[in-house]
């Protein structure tokens, strides 16, 4: 019985090692960057920064950014809108209110007049002595240290076209996820450097569907509505990256309660490989100890 029960437990093992070396074959037929879904493979999970290391540092700032590198996550999620007069910024908000010492619109400001502001430690809080980063500035901080998600916030569609052309310009396709919040657009903005790894959010199996047939990405955003379990885990297998979120109740139960709380995340979520969090820090420990 023991003898029959090894020999089960050998032939599930070799089956298993042959999806893990056959996800990179997948994923490197789906995604755009070959060295990013490799890097991606590497760990069973990676942690993504929400705006920077932002409880520690201003959201979208140098400081927050630096941050994250040092915890060794993996990704840190950055958001994205053009000035009055076309340069590209880090700004979450349509306005500088809550997050700066100044006010107004983005699109309303020059470059200029966004410098001479300062970020707020804290939303509303008081002024910090960090100023608001530009795109170009940010690409040369994260080069060759961590891969950096862009949530493109402009509404002014003709700058997704700048944004690309200055990841190019950077060497930089190789360390970005772009986001997409309508999974339609990924023929349009493949079009423009196919180099780039999109990264579509799916609101239902459905768009996950469709995002995979067409053939242009494998890093796909879902949220705990899905609950098809088997079939998710099982595209997991083949290489496809799925991306949740613990922001809101999951983090702050987190911090009352302890790192426990993502490890029941994980369990019922084992599907998940990126985990975009307020909680860098802890989710790192909690994995640390984990994988000892």
């Amino acid at each position: 019985m023991n003898s029959l029960r090894n020999n089960m437990i050998h032939v599930l093992t070799a089956v298993r090692v042959l999806l893990l070396g056959s996800s990179i074959l997948f994923s490197v037929a789906y995604g755009q960057s070959e060295r990013l879904l490799t890097k991606l493979a590497h760990k069973e999970q990676h942690i993504a920064a929400h705006r920077g290391a932002h409880k520690q540092c201003p959201e979208n700032s140098i400081a927050s950014i630096v941050e994250a590198i040092k915890l060794g996550v993996s990704v840190v999620e950055i958001d994205i809108r053009s000035t009055k007069d076309g340069v590209l910024i880090l700004m979450h908000d349509g306005t500088v209110d809550r997050t700066t010492t100044g006010k107004g619109k983005v699109s309303n400001l020059s470059y200029a007049e966004i410098q001479d502001m300062y970020l707020r430690d804290t939303p509303a809080g008081a002024a910090s002595n960090d100023r608001v980063p530009t795109l170009k500035e940010v690409l040369r901080l994260c080069k060759g240290k961590i891969i950096l998600d862009i949530d493109f916030k402009e509404e002014d569609e003709k700058y997704v076209a700048k944004t690309f052309e200055l990841i190019a310009a950077e060497n930089m396709e190789d360390e970005v996820l772009f986001f997409l919040y309508d999974h339609r657009a990924i023929e349009k903005f493949y079009k423009l450097n196919p180099r780039i790894t999109l990264f579509p959010r799916a609101r239902s199996m459905k768009d996950l569907h469709e995002i995979l047939k067409s053939k242009r990405t494998s890093v796909i955003h879902i949220d705990e509505s899905f609950d098809n379990a088997d079939e998710l885990v099982g595209l997991k297998d083949q290489g496809v990256i799925l991306w949740m979120n613990s922001l809101g109740d999951t983090d702050e139960q987190a911090l009352r309660e302890g790192s426990a709380v993502y490890d029941m995340f994980l369990k019922k979520h084992p599907y998940v490989r990126i985990i975009q969090t307020d909680n860098p820090a802890l989710w790192n420990n909690m994995l640390s100890g984990k994988h000892r």
